[in-house]
């Protein structure tokens, strides 16, 4: 018969409380450092990612007001703004010397320079003098232009089709100068106030070849 010797018991192995005290440490340590990564030095709380950005993105609600429509033109409205009778341009005016009754005098005659809107574009204005000078047959001119009358400021003069302006015309007798070299003049060279074209108008008289002699004397267009 076979004797069996009996187990020996198994002895359970237990943690030292040396063990447990460092563990027990380790975990107090580890709370500690978590305190303390929770908050920065200037004393302020962590924000969240989501808190962040909520509050540096504006919410399309909170958006400015959308900027005012611009106003609209005159040619978008299909209006047109206003605009004035355009200033009387030689190849709208024709022109024609006209006698003045008791006109004439010892040392001269006035007549009256006349300029009519012949255009068929609507209205035009003058204002101010016109220039004037004499033309030889030649159509060259024949001494100094017309010098300006003392008269009261320019006022504007509208001219409708057919309508007219008339500026008074002063000459001197010729033959009254001792050096006047007498031309005969077949016309007048026209210039209307502020344009540089001009118109010719039909007028036999007495030139000065002299350029030094004024004969001429021109006022300010007026309505007629």
């Amino acid at each position: 018969m076979i004797t069996m010797a009996p187990a020996s018991p198994v002895k359970k192995s237990f943690p030292s409380r040396k063990a447990l005290a460092l563990v027990a440490l380790l975990t107090l340590s580890g709370s500690a450092l978590a305190g303390c990564g929770g908050s920065g030095d200037d004393g302020g709380a962590s924000v969240s990612p989501s808190a962040s950005a909520s509050e540096t993105t504006p919410s399309p609600s909170a958006s400015s007001e959308p900027a005012p429509a611009p106003a609209s033109s005159p040619a978008a409205t299909g209006g047109s703004a206003a605009v004035g009778p355009v200033p009387c341009t030689a190849d709208m005016l024709a022109g024609a010397v006209e006698n003045v009754p008791g006109g004439a005098g010892a040392d001269g005659i006035s007549r009256v320079l006349v300029l009519t809107n012949i255009s068929t574009d609507g209205t035009c204005t003058v204002a101010g003098y016109p220039g004037v000078s004499y033309l030889d047959a030649a159509g060259q001119q024949v001494g100094a232009p017309a010098a300006r009358t003392e008269a009261a400021a320019a006022v504007p003069v509208t001219l409708a089709p057919g309508q007219a302006a008339a500026a008074e015309l002063r000459e001197t007798v010729a033959q009254k100068y001792g050096n006047c070299q007498v031309l005969e003049t077949a016309s007048l060279l026209v210039y209307p106030p502020e344009d540089t074209a001009s118109l010719t108008v039909p007028y036999s008289s007495t030139g000065c070849t002299n350029a030094d002699i004024e004969l001429m004397q021109v006022g300010i267009l007026q309505a007629r």
